[in-house]
């Protein structure tokens, strides 16, 4: 495989990601980002996660994270948690409504 091939292959994964993350957000006004954060909060033990873990599932910088979970929070699919001790620490977790649009959009699970 030379350089140019490698090259072609990435190109057109690039390409089917943008495709799929347009698809999804004309069907269900969610970003990829925002569709990745809910699914990861879902996945979770009691379907909750700090800022910190959702930056390093995501692989992004803390304040691209906090746009996604701010969008979230305004859309009403995700929660901002009071923290229990640490008060630096706050825990954001998935709402009812986030849970429902995650039904209806596709399975990150079992995709291709």
């Amino acid at each position: 495989m030379t350089y140019a091939d490698f090259l072609v292959m990435i190109r057109r994964i690039a390409r089917i990601v943008n495709l799929e993350s347009k698809r999804i957000e004309r069907n269900h006004g969610l970003s990829l980002p925002q569709l990745l954060t809910l699914h990861f909060l879902n996945q979770q033990p009691h379907y909750k996660a700090t800022h910190t873990q959702i930056k390093e599932f995501l692989q992004l910088n803390a304040s691209t994270v906090t746009g996604i979970t701010t969008r979230l929070m305004k859309k009403g699919f995700v929660a901002k948690l009071p923290p229990a001790t640490d008060k630096r620490v706050s825990s954001i977790t998935i709402t009812r409504d986030g849970a429902k649009l995650l039904n209806k959009v596709p399975d990150l699970d079992n995709r291709y």
